[in-house]
């Protein structure tokens, strides 16, 4: 009887002694989005990725809302989607026709999009 005490005390210390998993680095956050002052702090919000969708909201450049997707590489607000063409003036200060939505949490859990190319973005 006592061997089969000791092993029962050895196997309890054995599972009260396993270690914790490592931590891996946190995922980023995604971005906040907003409208840029080059485009008259207006920046609209669609129901689809195309500019004849339902207009949902105008953000300002002091209102905000976030990005459906983390940031990667060059992409403040994840992967885009191809959609409709629209025009605006760009970060540079020059006009831009682009085709590039960024999907944003306006009305989760349906989906809304604003043109990636002419928001303004903060982390």
């Amino acid at each position: 009887m006592k061997k089969s005490w000791a092993g029962a005390a050895l196997v309890a210390c054995a599972v009260t002694m396993v270690q914790p998993a490592v931590a891996t680095a946190a995922e980023p956050e995604p971005a906040l989005v907003h409208a840029s002052t080059q485009n008259d702090c207006k920046l609209n919000i669609r129901a689809g990725a195309d500019v004849g969708s339902a207009l949902l909201h105008t953000l300002s450049c002091t209102n905000y809302t976030t990005c459906v997707h983390a940031p990667e590489r060059d992409l403040p607000c994840g992967q885009v989607v191809t959609g409709g063409t629209y025009t605006c003036v760009g970060a540079d200060g020059k006009q831009l026709t682009d085709n590039r939505w960024a999907e944003v949490l306006w009305r989760s859990p349906e989906k809304s999009f604003v043109a990636a190319g002419c928001a303004a973005f903060r982390s």
